[in-house]
């Protein structure tokens, strides 16, 4: 859906995508990343939350947790990142990078409860009692103290089927002085998801709060009046730089942009000129026909924004020059048990071998994709393929092995210098 904003606001980075995988610097099925685009947007998102008094903490599972893109991002002002599952913190962790808010979309397996604290996070989310206290005895054998929040949620909440969780609202005093009985915790701050939701219809792509926002702060309130200093007000959920004082005006004192630092949030989709441009792009390669079909290789087909009736497209070609001209449709809802293949048609627009761009919006983590994080696509730079990434956010080598963390770390220092 975001292939025509990509034409209109980055058409340099499907040219680049097509000529790295034409001369075989990256294979199909990865996605390209402009980390020159990606500075561009997390300064906006920066400019506006210093403007409001917000804190940032950065959702980094959208992009498959690369240390390239969150690394650029954190030295443009953004704070830590939000780990909203352990294998987030333990990549972060990996290249060096720094965990905020760890908790909130899964909480904290039992046993791994002590590495987590070890990163020495923020805050840690937790939805009852029990995971309170197994980190409370976590931050006594480390002889430190851990701040938490709590999820709280209340009837009428919205939540995404699976996501489901936290202290129901009329538990919150009980279970806030439970924890407040424990002597290596302090429950700091409140938090839900989603607080915002977008309507995705191009006449009303207005953002909105959900009712979980107003949850939140009647929790705030509830914890304040027995006497809980609350310094934190989360509300996550389709952070962008347009929605940040929505939220500012609600009360949140820290929100957590994923999408927006990407820009392929469902407004940067329906609206024109808002600050944060779409950075990436996933490219295959024709592989064979049957009949009218044309199939690539697949592995990324997870998106998680579709619109009835829409028909998605690619562009496909050997060269730009060929590719921007030649739109072809791409069969997006045909179910598969696995994505082996995109299908596209017609064939008689494809050739074997030629570069296939998209523009649909993923989460990265959820797919089987190799990530090629690239500079130097703004002004005159020279453009850098800054290693092939593996869907487990493992740096590769030119012969798909595996590279050390303190290589990639030493590289990703050098970027950011030169930056």
């Amino acid at each position: 859906m975001f292939l025509q904003r990509l034409i209109e606001r980055n058409p340099r980075l499907l040219e680049v995508a097509i000529e790295l995988h034409q001369s075989g610097r990256i294979p199909p099925n990865t996605w390209v990343v402009d980390l020159d685009t990606i500075a561009e947007n997390a300064r906006a998102l920066v400019s506006e939350a210093r403007r409001l008094g917000l804190n940032t903490y950065l959702m980094s599972k959208q992009y498959a947790r690369n240390p390239y893109i969150s690394a650029m991002a954190l030295a443009q002002g953004l704070n830590k990142i939000v780990a909203v599952d352990v294998q987030c913190a333990l990549l972060a962790r990996r290249y060096g990078l720094p965990v905020g808010h760890i908790g909130h979309l899964n909480q904290i397996p039992r046993h791994m409860v002590p590495e987590m604290v070890a990163l020495r996070p923020e805050v840690i989310t937790v939805y009852n009692v029990e995971h309170a206290r197994w980190i409370d005895e976590a931050a006594a054998a480390q002889a430190v103290q851990q701040d938490l929040m709590v999820r709280v949620y209340a009837p009428g909440d919205v939540f995404f089927d699976g996501q489901e969780g936290g202290v129901p609202e009329e538990q919150v005093a009980e279970v806030a002085r439970a924890i407040g009985a424990m002597r290596n915790v302090r429950l700091i701050g409140v938090t839900s998801f989603p607080c915002v939701r977008y309507n995705p219809l191009p006449d009303d792509p207005r953002a909105a709060l959900n009712p979980n926002a107003g949850t939140v702060l009647r929790a705030v309130a509830t914890l304040r009046d027995l006497g809980f200093e609350i310094k934190q007000i989360n509300m996550p959920g389709n952070t962008s730089s347009m929605t940040m004082s929505m939220l500012a005006e609600a009360g949140a004192t820290h929100v957590e942009p994923g999408h927006g630092l990407l820009g392929t949030t469902p407004n940067h989709l329906y609206m024109d000129g808002l600050p944060e441009r779409p950075s990436y792009t996933h490219v295959s390669e024709i592989s064979h026909y049957v009949g009218d079909r044309a199939y690539a290789y697949g592995g990324g087909l997870f998106s998680d924004m579709k619109r009835p009736g829409f028909t998605a497209q690619a562009l496909v070609g050997a060269t730009w020059s060929e590719a921007r001209g030649n739109r072809v449709e791409f069969l997006q809802d045909i179910e598969q048990v696995i994505d082996y293949h995109l299908i596209l048609r017609p064939a008689g627009r494809c050739r074997i071998g030629d570069s296939a761009v998209f523009g649909f919006r993923p989460q990265m983590q959820m797919t089987r994709s190799y990530l090629a994080p690239v500079s130097g696509l703004s002004g005159n730079g020279q453009v850098k393929v800054h290693y092939l990434f593996d869907h487990a956010a493992t740096a590769l080598d030119e012969r798909y092995n595996p590279v050390e963390p303190a290589t990639v770390r030493r590289d990703i220092d050098a970027l950011l210098s030169a930056s």
